[in-house]
């Protein structure tokens, strides 16, 4: 299993049990496309960048705070993952692993192909303008419509992503665009500044 992460302490625990589980089939199958996610210790931008960067091929257990699972669903329709809390206990984590071990040692499939969001051209333009700091109103007046219709296409793009706040909508967004790079400093200023702003502005 592949590790992906920044908190080296809970990697190291995790490539412990790893090691403790199921030796002898490691070896006859070194090819297994499960991977592990660990985001804590990441802020919103450094998680989605990471799932962008390096996208699950098929099975995946995700280690992250609960209140990403919904947007994790959204984000990864029909990959086979398990998706766990970052206060789990090392036994639970045991038994996730070895039962995610199993699956993937069972089952061979051609691979979960990763679908990015796709923003149409209107859409893009907002997120362009958000992540430079303008409001919605500000928007508005760019492209010519009501700051309503702003609204409603941003929130349509909240609903599609999973994302619960500008912030998210944002980091989703820069991500994608960025991969493995965090976004520019005009990027970061912007979703910076949206921290501080209303959902329903």
């Amino acid at each position: 299993m592949t590790i992906y992460g920044k908190d080296r302490l809970f990697i190291y625990g995790i490539e412990k049990i790893l090691r403790d589980l199921r030796p002898e089939k490691r070896r006859h199958s070194p090819g297994s496309e499960s991977a592990i996610y660990v985001t804590t210790g990441m802020d919103i931008v450094e998680m989605y960048a990471l799932f962008f960067s390096h996208p699950p091929g098929h099975y995946a257990i995700i280690i992250s705070s609960e209140r990403h699972f919904d947007s994790l669903t959204l984000l990864f329709p029909g990959l086979v993952k398990l998706c766990l809390a970052e206060n789990i206990r090392p036994e639970e984590l045991r038994q996730a692993l070895n039962v995610m071990t199993l699956l993937s040692e069972q089952n061979r499939h051609s691979g979960y192909h990763h679908r990015t969001f796709k923003f149409t051209s209107a859409e893009q333009q907002i997120m362009r303008l958000l992540l430079r700091g303008h409001s919605v109103d500000d928007i508005a007046r760019i492209r010519g419509v009501s700051p309503t219709t702003v609204s409603v296409q941003r929130n349509g793009m909240m609903k599609r992503t999973g994302t619960r706040s500008l912030q998210e909508l944002c980091s989703v967004y820069a991500a994608m665009r960025s991969g493995a790079e965090r976004p520019s400093a005009n990027s970061a200023a912007g979703v910076k500044a949206l921290k501080k702003a209303p959902c329903g502005a």
